[in-house]
């Protein structure tokens, strides 16, 4: 460090970096001079002197023995917290400086929801430019993977720069790195090209996971067990613990593991380095890398290698499938910088060009090299320059999300805290009055004396506790997994069942992607609104633009992109391959010669293409163009005096309506003189061809899942990205708008013009351009900001906001207020949907919000739960098919050879109807299986009808493995035995539990991507179905949760009263009694955990939280009425006892007859406890549907009946109980009778006293009262006019 020059500068540095708040220099600090060090040892020296000098005067020092122990106790919790706490940690093993030279390690304290802070080492070393070759002093540090420099300019930490912001001229002059001294510097300075996910040893997590808070408590409550001689429950205890640790530990490292499986082997490049191409590995590739990027090929494993970084296109063409990022199936076309589109001088910005950048990641599908590149590649590959590498790629950044994943939601939330600070005072006052009464008699041993009061303190932190949450949340976890869910925060699950608010995209959530085209309106010479479905009727310039003005690709002879393009194409009988599309009459063919992509900004396509008719004498040059209807109207020479009202009128309907017009091209442009026209030369003055309007159905499954979400009192919202009037309608068949809806819109939105053109969103001057328009433009109402007005409009209208509208509204500071009020957003981008999300949540609202591609993250991030819908990708389909083709392929063969040539033409003849049916009824059932051939069918169809009852067996084909149940019957028909019902149940379970084990194999895994890795909860799922499933599971976990701590509060209770009051009266429990009763609540507490969900939601809410009235009442009134019981019972025992089995605090555990009751009355307020607060219907089963649960109780009640009846009295004696009287054991059932109907009455009836809170199913209803009064003001004024 002293070798390198160091600009010094007196201001400590600052950071430059998102997701970093805050840096600070430190200094490590060196042996005594540590604070848990140096401090200490002159506190021990003065101990060590006070306790010589003290037992010289009296012999005595048992003052400084307490003090020591104190001392000892905190100078672990000082090495501890250091653990714990980075602040705590800099504060005692390291020094602030404020100068860079002097530092060695720096502290970086993220945002908040950003993640944890960290101390890492500061780096100092020589540097060398990679480009220009100059040496430099570099300061660095590492955080979460990225690399930050310090930059002596702006005195402050910066993120590792990566060319990604230069103009694409310094891209198109790259020529890659000239000799090796610069790949070396640019090793040195950006890395290897890996993603780095170590898996530390289960030594070091399990000594992470020892070093934790509550696991640190517990060994200390157990260590406090152990010091009162309660050595089998405290062995019991912290095995248990033990266990527990090393499962999460295991779990970890299977989930490091699959994350590491997670990376897809890299492509081999061809990169252009010391001028010449040479082969480098994908780990291998720098920034600034000249590389020629192929599809993959042959080799095992080819098609699953990925482009393995970041890179701009500079020539040719790629199609990339980008699932693995997005979530999109549909595959993207990546188009070169140097083919025209782009301005040398502008900068790249990877957001807004992304059509020009390969991500890493991403599987290459096909591509098209430029021979006339710059540099031509030797591969005929596409040229591209690499920009980023590591963890700053796209997929890095991705992994890095799911390994530093923000706001986690953990077991030790502020609920448990607060809780814990609860049931704190009772314990507090319990040790008060044991101190107090301890110390008034000088004969008692003080150090027990303390030790039982620092016991009673921490038995109301149940060191159970977060292992019975986790066990729930677990539980929920493998149920949701079952079904395909799954969830990578899995304390989230308990939100579930708190939502309030539902929000869905519509296009490929709600409804199916696979659209069809109904037909062309608005065509010239035909009334406008007149459908034209039939291929033979379609005009020629119409199809044209539907078959040419596409971004389809042909991958292995299947046609694959956009499910709307594929439709166009289908229906209007043209056929398409490799660029260019003949018409179904073979006469017109269609060569795209250039192509001008659709994006979401501009909303529209375009693309030039020569046209050739069979009886023309030369190709006509064609533009042509399609796109949303608002958005061509201003491209159109002349516009059609009925077409707003045309295309709004089938919108209004659920349509999809695009706009197609054309345009002819001088007959004088060339190939590649078309091929390099500017966009705006293309799509001017462009001619009217008609309206293709498309149908986007409804999925099966949403209508009745959002039915069951609305009647189970949630409300229901659709952000989308498609038209207002489409949005509307669709959201007019799943529940969402229910009553006439107003759409708030800009006055020249319908006619391609936004409101920028004229003053800024949010203005006053803007609130003019905007108003209300009901579907049929029959009402307009003004815009006005006036909370009162729009409160009214809430209260009579559903309302609908279109992008622009909520960008005024935002402007006007009124989104918080306006936003809860709207039921359907409609072309809104992405970060509009996440800020829906994020104000619904400032305003206190719990939601939930379900998508499907990459335009959804932003909304599935910031929702309370985030639900991302997996389809399978269009890659992923087409090996399928492939696949299936060639099985069908085989068993065909083989039929043919089994039964001849004119058997099996027959039989292909019957399966043309009979296979279709059954893979149709198994697809209804959601089984998927390989349709056999009509042969087998018809066989099987035979074998079934000849098999009734027990004879299904024998009915299997022949070679057809059986399952273990069906093979045991079959064994015992064969061997004559008749087969008894006990044994057709074991047959039964062994099937089931073979279902189970190979749908559990079948789930398959979520890898990153498809918006999975954004959210909270991924569905394997095309539909909104699993979202049900997800909500039920949330309220099943959220009410066991509530469960759990209510019934640990009881328990708790009591065991601070029988360590208190009791124990100064010498009553304690034995080893056996102690070890018994923790294995019971060990046991229950986990049959709880495993409640099911009930199939229906109900409308009925759970709590959400423990602080509620229900909650404390029915804690403190069943802890009053248990807590008289034990008194009741103890001063009973108490007189009745002889004097001489009467026992101090100091003695050993002796059974007598005080002990006994209270220990049968304790065990019947556990059992009594978990049988009342078990929360079954309307949420979970029944407590007699739980089977473990029921089993449980029913057993430890008749456990404890044959103690109390001492018919075994044996029994009695090995658990330390005595004879207890008669008398005494009627009136302990008698007691436990009225404690269980009177829990039994003041559960029951607080539940229905005390029900949650039911949120609204519309925003307006929040202000109810305030919309009544205006309401009624409104009416007033209307009768005095």
């Amino acid at each position: 460090m002293d070798d390198l020059v160091v600009p010094d500068n007196p201001a400590p540095p600052g950071v430059k970096a998102k997701e970093i708040e805050r840096v600070v220099l430190l200094q490590r600090r060196l042996g005594a001079a540590k604070l848990n060090i140096g401090p200490f040892i002159v506190i021990y020296s003065l101990l060590f002197a006070a306790w010589v000098q003290q037992y010289i005067e009296n012999g005595h020092p048992l003052f400084v023995v307490y003090a020591s122990v104190v001392v000892a106790v905190l100078h672990v919790l000082s090495f501890l917290f250091t653990h714990w706490l980075v602040s705590f940690n800099a504060l005692v093993n390291y020094k602030r400086v404020q100068k860079l030279n002097d530092a060695e390690y720096i502290q970086v304290v993220p945002h908040k929801f950003s993640g944890n802070a960290d101390i890492v080492p500061l780096e100092f070393r020589q540097a060398r430019d990679p480009h220009s070759g100059e040496e430099h002093s570099e300061v660095a540090f590492e955080f979460r993977k990225l690399r930050f420099n310090y930059h002596p300019e702006s005195n402050g930490f910066e993120r590792l720069r990566f060319p990604v912001h230069e103009p694409f001229s310094y891209y198109l002059k790259a020529s890659g790195y000239g000799h090796g001294d610069k790949v070396a510097a640019a090793v040195a300075q950006w890395g290897l090209n890996k993603f780095e996910v170590p898996v530390p040893p289960f030594s070091e997590l399990l000594k992470e996971q020892m070093l934790a808070p509550f696991f640190v408590f517990q060994v200390f409550c157990v260590g406090l067990w152990c010091l009162d001689e309660y050595w089998y429950y405290s062995l019991f205890t912290l095995g248990m613990l033990v266990m527990f640790e090393c499962t999460v530990v295991v779990q970890r490292q299977r989930n490091l593991r699959e994350l590491r499986s997670l990376q897809t082997p890299k492509q081999r490049l061809q990169a252009y380095r010391g001028g010449k191409w040479e082969e480098v590995p994908g780990e291998a590739l720098l920034p600034g890398d000249v590389v020629s990027i192929c599809r993959p090929k042959g080799g095992p494993g080819a098609e699953e290698k990925v482009v393995p970084a970041d890179c701009l296109l500079l020539a040719g063409n790629c199609i990339v499938e980008e699932a693995v990022l997005t979530g999109e199936s549909t595959p993207q076309w990546k188009l070169a910088v140097g083919g025209g589109g782009v301005s040398p001088n502008e900068h790249l910005h990877i957001k807004s060009h992304r059509q020009h950048v390969l991500f890493g990641g991403t599987k290459v599908l096909q591509h098209t090299g430029d021979k006339a590149g710059r540099i031509r590649t030797p591969d005929g590959g596409c040229l591209a320059v690499v920009l980023r590498t590591g963890f700053e790629t796209s997929q890095g950044q991705l992994m890095r999300t799911i390994l530093y994943s923000t706001e986690r939601v953990t077991a030790n939330s502020w609920e448990t805290g607060l809780f814990i600070c609860f049931l704190l005072v009772f314990a507090v006052s319990a040790a008060y009055y044991v101190l107090k009464h301890g110390l008034a008699d000088p004969s008692r041993d003080r150090f027990k004396l303390i030790l039982n009061c620092v016991m009673i303190v921490t038995s109301v932190i149940p060191p159970e506790l977060p292992m019975e949450l986790t066990i729930a949340v677990n539980a929920s976890l493998v149920a949701l997994a079952s079904k395909a869910i799954f969830c990578t925060e899995p304390f989230r699950i308990p939100f579930a069942g708190k939502v309030e608010v539902c929000c869905f995209d519509k296009t490929g959530t709600l409804t199916t992607d696979h659209l069809l085209l109904e037909g062309l309106a608005g065509l010239p010479g035909k009334p406008p609104r007149e459908l034209v479905s039939e291929p033979a009727q379609m005009p020629a310039a119409a199809g044209e633009v539907l078959a040419a003005c596409q971004s389809l690709v042909l991958i292995d002879g299947e046609v694959i992109g956009d499910p709307l393009e594929k439709a166009a194409l289908q229906a209007s009988r043209w056929s398409y391959s490799s660029d260019v599309a003949l018409s179904h009459d073979k006469k017109t063919r269609a060569t795209v010669v250039q192509r001008y992509h659709f994006s979401s900004g501009l909303r529209r396509m375009a693309a030039t293409v020569l046209l050739e008719e069979e009886d023309a004498p030369q190709p006509v040059p064609v533009a042509l163009m399609k796109g949303a209807p608002e958005v061509v109207r201003q491209f159109l020479k002349q516009v059609p005096s009925d077409y707003d009202a045309t295309y709004k009128h089938f919108a209004a309907q659920g349509a999809r309506v695009i706009a197609l017009a054309r345009r002819r091209l001088s007959t004088d442009l060339d190939g590649p003189e078309l091929r390099n026209l500017e966009r705006d030369v293309v799509e001017r003055d462009m001619e009217f061809t008609g309206f293709a309007i498309f149908q986007c159905p409804l999925k099966e499954e949403s209508e009745p899942a959002l039915a069951e979400l609305a009647s189970a009192s949630h409300m229901l919202v659709m952000i989308t990205g498609d038209a207002p009037l489409t949005a509307v309608h669709a959201a007019s068949q799943v529940h969402i708008v229910t009553r006439p809806v107003l759409v708030m819109q800009h006055k020249l939105e319908a006619v391609g013009d936004g409101p920028g053109a004229y003053h800024t969103p949010g203005s006053a001057e803007a609130d003019a351009e905007f108003e209300w328009v009901s579907p049929d433009e029959s009402s307009r109402i003004p815009f006005s900001r006036s909370w009162e007005e729009l409160l009214l409009l809430a209260g009579e209208y559903d309302l609908c906001l279109t992008g622009d509208a909520l960008a005024h509204v935002e402007g006007c500071k009124l989104g918080r207020r306006v936003i809860p009020l709207v039921q359907v957003f409609a072309r809104v981008s992405p970060e509009q949907k996440e800020l829906v999300l994020q104000t619904l949540r400032a305003g206190g609202w719990v939601t939930l919000m379900v998508g499907d591609g990459t335009n959804d993250v932003g909304g599935l991030k910031a929702a309370h739960v985030g639900v991302a819908l997996l389809a399978p990708s269009a890659l992923a389909e087409l090996k399928k098919k492939s696949k299936e083709r060639g099985e069908k392929k085989s068993r065909s063969s083989k039929a043919i050879a089994a039964g001849g040539s004119a058997n099996s033409s027959q039989q292909q003849q019957q399966g043309a109807v009979v296979p279709a049916g059954d893979r149709a009824a198994a697809a209804k059932a959601g089984r998927t299986s390989p349709a056999p051939n009509a042969g087998a069918v018809v066989a099987a169809g035979s074998a079934a009808a000849g098999t009734t009852g027990g004879e299904q067996a024998k009915g299997k084909k022949k070679g057809e493995k059986l399952k273990p149940g069906e093979a045991l019957l079959e064994q015992y028909r064969a061997a004559g035995k008749p087969v008894p019902p006990s044994l057709e149940r074991m047959a039964a379970m062994l099937d089931k539990m073979e279902e189970d084990s190979a749908a559990a194999q079948d789930v398959p895994m979520v890898k990153p991507g498809d918006a999975s890795m954004a959210s909270p909860f991924t569905a394997k799922a095309s539909s909104v179905a699993p979202v049900t499933d997800i909500l039920k599971q949330g309220r099943c976990t959220l009410v066991t949760t509530v469960q759990m701590f209510k019934i640990l509060g009881l328990l708790c209770l009591s065991t601070a009263y029988a360590l208190s009051v009791m124990y100064l009266q010498g009553v304690k429990l034995s080893d056996a009694q102690a070890t018994l009763s923790g294995v019971l609540t060990a046991g229950m507490f986990y049959f709880i955990s495993n409640a099911k969900p009930l199939p229906q939601l109900s409308p009925v809410r759970p709590h959400p939280s423990i602080f509620c009235a229900y909650f404390f009442t029915s804690l403190l009134g069943q802890f009053a009425v248990q807590l008289g019981f034990l008194v009741f019972m103890y001063r009973m025992a108490l007189a009745v006892m002889p004097a001489e089995e009467k026992q101090d605090t100091e003695s050993d555990f002796a059974p007598n007859l005080v002990n006994s009751i209270c220990y049968l009355v304790q065990q019947i307020v556990q059992l009594t406890t978990f049988a009342v607060n078990y929360v079954g219907y309307p949420f979970n089963t029944s407590l007699t549907q739980n089977a473990g649960m029921i089993k449980s109780l029913r057993y430890s009640g008749c456990f404890l009946a044959l103690l109390v009846s001492q018919s075994v009295m044996p029994l009695n004696e090995s658990f330390g109980l005595v004879a207890i009287p008669l008398e005494m054991r009627l009136y302990l059932i008698a007691g436990s009778l009225a404690v269980i109907a009177f829990s039994l009455f003041w559960e029951h009836s607080l539940r229905r006293l005390f029900p949650a809170a039911t949120p609204p199913s519309k925003g307006y209803m929040v202000h109810s009262r305030q919309l009544a009064q205006l309401q009624a003001q409104r009416s007033r004024a209307r009768k005095d006019e």
